[in-house]
C-alpha cells in the first residue's frame, strides 16, 4: 500500500510540474520573434500536427513494449531537448524541425500517461478510483496551465529564452518524478514474451469479438463529437466576433477557459455521488444539445456569452467520463497502443471537423452554423447511447479473455 501511495504522489507531482507549459500561448509569436515568416510558421504547425498524427500508433506500440512509464519519460526527455534547442538556435530549418520533435514527444506521452495512472491504481485493485483521481489531476493541470500561459506572456516581455529554459527545467523535473514510480504491471507480459503467438491470438479475439467492434464504433462516434466540440471551441473567436463581442472580452474568455475547465473536472466527483458514469455521459450529451440550441435562439450578447461558456464547460465533463469508460474496455498488455489509436482517431477527426466547420462558417450565418452543428450532435448522441448500452454486455467476456 505504501508503494502504491508513493506512486500516486510521484505521478501527481509529474502531472503538476509537466503542466508548466509557459510557451503554450506564445510559441507562434516566439517563432516570429526568431525571424520566421508566416509561411515558415505555417510549415512548423503542419509538421507538428503531421508528426503527431503519424506517430501516435507507432509510439503507442513501442510504449507497450518498453512500458508506459518509460514511454512518458522518453516524451518528457524529448520535450526537454526541444525547449533547450528552441532557446539556443536562430536557424530557421532547425526551428521548423523542432516542430516535428515536439509532435513526436507528445505522442510518447499521449495515452501512455493516462495508461500509467490506470496501471498504478490497477495494481492495488483501485481502478474504480481512476475517474475520481484523474478528474482531480485534470483540474490541477488545467488551473496550472492557465496560470503558466499567463506567466509565459509576462516573462517573454523580459526574456523569450527564459520562457523555454523554465519549461525545459519543468520537463526535466518531470522525468525525475517519473523515474521514482515503480510499477509491476509489465511482469506478466515479460513472462510471456516468448509466446508471441499467444499475444497475437488474444489480440485477434478482441478485434473479432462483436462487443469489441461495438466499442470501436463507440470510440468513432465519441471522436466525432469530440472533434465538433473542439472545433466549436476554437471557432468561438470568429463566432464572438460575428455577433459583436469585443476583442478584449474574447481574450478574457479564452484566458479564463482553463480555470473554468478545472471546475468541470472537480465537479465530476460530486456528480458521481448522485448518478453513475453511464447516466452522466448520456445526460451530458443531452444537456450539450440543449445548450447549443439555446445559442441558436438567444439574441442578447451577454446571454450568448454566458451560454457559450457553459457550452465549452459541459464537454469537459463528457470527455473525462468517456476516458474512464474507454480505460475499462482495454486489456493491460495493449493499453498504450489502444489509447494511441484512440488519440490518433480523435486528432484526425478533429482536424477534419475543424476544416469542414471553417468552410461551413464562411457560407452560412452564425445561427444556421450552430443549428447544423446541433443536429449532428443529436444524431451522434443517439448513436453513442445505443452502442454504450451494448458495451456493458461485452465487458465480462473481455475480462475473461484477459485472464487466459
Amino acid at each position: 500500500m505504501k508503494n502504491s501511495n508513493k506512486n500516486k504522489v510521484y505521478y501527481g507531482l509529474y502531472a503538476f510540474i509537466s503542466s508548466f507549459v509557459l510557451t503554450r500561448g506564445i510559441f507562434l509569436l516566439y517563432l516570429s520573434y526568431r525571424g520566421l515568416t508566416a509561411s515558415e510558421i505555417a510549415i512548423y504547425s503542419i509538421i507538428l500536427n503531421a508528426m503527431t498524427a503519424f506517430c501516435e500508433v507507432p509510439t503507442g506500440v513501442l510504449g507497450d513494449k518498453i512500458g508506459t512509464r518509460n514511454s512518458v519519460i522518453l516524451g518528457c526527455v524529448l520535450l526537454t531537448l526541444h525547449a533547450i534547442i528552441m532557446a539556443n538556435t536562430h536557424n530557421h530549418i532547425i526551428l521548423i524541425v523542432m516542430g516535428g520533435v515536439e509532435g513526436v514527444a507528445y505522442t510518447f506521452i499521449s495515452g501512455s500517461d493516462s495508461a500509467l495512472l490506470y496501471e498504478i491504481l490497477e495494481e492495488k485493485e483501485e481502478q474504480k478510483e481512476y475517474l475520481s483521481v484523474n478528474s482531480k489531476l485534470l483540474a490541477i493541470q488545467s488551473m496550472t496551465m492557465g496560470i503558466m500561459i499567463f506567466a509565459g506572456g509576462v516573462i517573454a516581455k523580459y526574456s523569450w529564452e527564459m520562457v523555454y529554459y523554465i519549461q525545459a527545467l519543468a520537463m526535466f523535473i518531470s522525468v525525475l518524478m517519473l523515474g521514482k514510480i515503480t510499477t509491476q504491471g509489465r511482469k506478466n507480459l515479460l513472462l510471456n514474451k516468448g509466446d508471441e503467438q499467444k499475444h497475437i491470438n488474444r489480440w485477434k479475439k478482441l478485434i473479432k469479438y462483436d462487443p469489441q467492434i461495438v466499442f470501436l464504433i463507440f470510440i468513432l462516434g465519441f471522436s466525432i463529437c469530440d472533434g465538433i466540440f473542439c472545433g466549436y471551441y476554437n471557432m468561438n473567436q470568429l463566432i464572438f466576433s460575428k455577433v459583436g463581442i469585443s476583442v478584449a472580452i474574447i481574450g478574457a474568455f479564452f484566458s479564463a477557459s482553463y480555470f473554468i475547465n478545472s471546475v468541470a473536472y472537480i465537479l465530476v466527483n460530486y456528480i458521481l455521488k448522485i448518478i453513475n458514469r453511464k447516466q452522466m455521459f448520456i445526460y451530458g450529451l443531452i444537456l450539450q444539445s440543449i445548450i447549443l440550441f439555446a445559442l441558436v435562439v438567444v439574441s442578447n450578447k451577454g446571454a450568448f456569452l454566458v451560454i457559450s461558456i457553459i457550452a465549452c464547460f459541459v464537454p469537459e465533463i463528457i470527455f473525462t467520463v468517456a476516458d474512464s469508460i474507454i480505460q475499462d474496455y482495454i486489456i493491460s498488455e495493449y493499453r498504450a497502443t489502444m489509447l494511441s489509436i484512440v488519440s490518433m482517431v480523435r486528432t484526425g477527426i478533429t482536424a477534419i471537423c475543424y476544416g469542414g466547420m471553417g468552410i461551413m462558417f464562411d457560407q452560412v450565418s452564425v445561427k444556421l452554423f450552430l443549428l447544423g452543428m446541433n443536429i449532428i450532435i443529436i444524431v451522434l448522441s443517439i448513436i453513442s447511447w445505443c452502442f454504450y448500452f451494448k458495451l456493458r454486455k461485452g465487458k465480462k467476456l473481455i475480462r475473461k479473455i484477459e485472464k487466459k
